[in-house]
């Protein structure tokens, strides 16, 4: 694969050095010499190659929107010097939360799933296992629980085999998925 890109670059330049006045594509009428992020820019491209078809003659109209970056999606750095943390849902949001600091311990995981996480509010739980198709394995754990924070032991090694896997909490609307490896 790689050879076939070299043999076409060599191609390429070897035909760039030996005829310099032909010229292959299109090149831009207009030059944009200002960038503005609030208005929709349109560049004229026309065709420069002297056998081109009748119906470009007046030349190909492209119109774009440039990116511009919301300021409250943007990654926040902590209080931890270079760990980012997403700030998408901003600081309101993150205090509606039903399920927050879900654990998974330890991890590989060999006959033990050790896991702790908070809710909020009362609201039925549900734990998952799901391999990495999304196919539910086993589910272990669906209660109703109260406020706070929970901790959670299984034996799963006669329920799964070894391999990669997800866990997936899910507390009313929310779904938290944590990954594990299963020695």
């Amino acid at each position: 694969m790689i050879n076939i890109y070299l043999r076409k670059f060599i191609l390429i330049t070897a035909l760039s050095i030996i005829m310099p006045g032909i010229s292959y594509g299109y090149s831009f009428s207009k030059a944009v010499s200002r960038i503005d992020s609030t208005k929709t820019k349109s560049t004229k491209i026309t065709d420069t190659r002297s056998n081109k078809p009748t119906y470009l003659k007046n030349g190909v109209k492209v119109s774009f929107t440039p990116f511009k970056p919301e300021k409250n999606k943007l990654m926040v750095t902590s209080g931890v010097a270079g760990t980012p943390r997403a700030n998408t849902l901003g600081d309101k949001a993150q205090n509606d939360r039903i399920l927050t600091n879900v654990k998974v311990y330890p991890n590989p995981i060999t006959e033990y799933l050790n896991m702790s996480y908070t809710v909020s509010k009362d609201v039925n739980v549900t734990i998952r296992i799901m391999d990495i198709l999304g196919n539910q394995i086993t589910t272990l754990f669906s209660e109703r629980q109260d406020a706070g924070a929970h901790t959670s032991s299984f034996s799963i090694s006669s329920k799964i085999t070894s391999g990669f896997y997800f866990i997936r909490v899910s507390a009313g609307n929310e779904i938290i998925t944590k990954r594990i490896s299963v020695l």
